[in-house]
């Protein structure tokens, strides 16, 4: 389903403005002689509106109700003036908007920082990419409570269903939850990725390219592309980062014959050093050139595109890659990133051709078109690696178990 609504928090999301506030709340300590906090102290802190970051900036033993209000008044006045100094968009997020806005997304803007703030802020770098900004007002709760995320919603005239919530903190995750809105955590922010997986995001990016297939397309369910999966015979598993996808790998592994087909999604994941690490025995055509054992206990590879209607697409030149994984193998597993998983069939097909071989023939720095330009010309270059479509329907019959395993990140090509 096609995301229509977009709400994005503010700091740590769509601007870095850590330097400008650490700077703002030391115009406050060192006026009164306390300690000054580092950028790091100060990016603990925040996240919860800025009475909450003075009030924790503050001395514990300092912390009373009326100098708390005293260093409200002077934080807002040294912010204002320092606001626009050290604070800059996140790489990516100009694009991101320009694209969001070329598609026709509502994009709104809710914050806990102070509302004329957030809206100087957003009207300085953003202009009209952005169609609404909401700020902290008195006597509206701030996040978590859902209350502004609502009026935010209905302002925007967006849907639940097709509202995407992104934020880098656990209170949006939060606020996302009480609000019926689906929560995407960005990993670039003030929070680690794993603080908002425990906070509820049905997704992590770590870079702001990686939002758009989420609007073009919506949210993936990861029961149901297990479903199509296993309907058609194949193992799956999913793994939420490549640390316990390469811990299931090097479980599975440990005593077997290994072959690594050519892959950059397992050498994003060091699978090949993982694997000699434990002394596992590893051939591959990719590492050792000459060295390639088609019959192991276990063939690892690649997909160029998986489909959610359960089909395993991959495109070869030489076609020592794909060999492994039609027949002698006891069992192969496909290790794929989350930006393989397309829709249907014919997406993944057109993944494959239009995006995976292009930029594996300028990995391989091929004098094909499609390394110059970066798409498919169905060319007739004798440099070119499109010479084999494998779709896998269904495990081949004579292996043991054929499996899927996917990874909720970007890996590969």
């Amino acid at each position: 389903m096609k995301i229509t609504t977009a709400i994005f928090d503010l700091d740590g999301t769509l601007l870095n403005t850590l330097g400008d506030l650490t700077d703002s709340v030391n115009a406050v300590l060192t006026r009164r002689g306390f300690a000054a906090a580092t950028e790091e102290q100060t990016c603990e802190r925040v996240g919860n509106g800025i009475r909450k970051l003075i009030e924790r900036s503050l001395p514990e033993d300092k912390r009373t109700e009326a100098l708390i209000d005293e260093c409200l008044d002077d934080f807002r006045t040294a912010y204002e003036q320092r606001m626009m100094n050290r604070t800059h968009p996140y790489d990516g997020i100009l694009p991101l908007l320009r694209e969001l806005k070329k598609a026709g997304v509502s994009v709104g803007v809710l914050s806990n920082k102070y509302d004329l703030a957030a809206k100087s802020l957003i009207r300085h770098y953003f202009g009209d990419l952005v169609q609404l900004t909401c700020g902290e007002k008195p006597d509206v709760p701030r996040k978590p409570d859902p209350t502004s995320a609502l009026t935010l919603l209905r302002a925007l005239g967006g849907d639940p269903s097709t509202t995407l919530y992104i934020g880098d903190s656990a209170t949006d995750m939060e606020t996302a939850r009480r609000a019926g809105l689906t929560a995407v955590g960005v990993a670039w922010g003030f929070r680690p990725a794993e603080t908002l997986r425990q906070a509820g995001a049905s997704a992590i990016v770590r870079q702001p390219a990686e939002l758009l297939p989420l609007f073009a397309r919506g949210l993936f369910s990861i029961d149901a592309i297990c479903k199509a999966f296993t309907g058609h015979g194949f193992g799956f598993t999913y793994f939420a980062d490549k640390e316990q996808a390469l811990a299931y790998l090097l479980e599975a592994c440990a005593g077997q014959v290994v072959t690594l087909g050519g892959s950059q999604t397992a050498k994003e994941l060091g699978l090949y050093e993982a694997l000699t690490a434990q002394d596992t025995e590893v051939h591959s055509h990719s590492v050792t050139p000459g060295d390639f054992k088609q019959d192991p206990d276990i063939y690892i590879c690649s997909a160029n595109g998986l489909s959610e209607t359960g089909e395993v697409v991959n495109i070869d030149g030489s076609c020592n890659r794909v060999a492994g994984t039609l027949f002698g193998p006891k069992r192969c597993i496909f290790i794929c990133g989350i930006n393989k998983l397309c829709p249907d069939l014919q997406s993944a097909i057109e993944r494959a051709r239009s995006i995976a071989a292009p930029r594996n023939a300028q990995r391989l720095h091929r004098k094909t078109p499609c390394a110059v330009d970066g798409k498919c010309h169905d060319c007739r270059s004798p440099e070119r690696i499109c010479r084999a479509l494998v779709v896998h329907m269904a495990p081949p019959s004579r292996m043991d178990k054929c499996e899927i395993v996917l990874i909720g990140e970007p890996l590969g090509f």
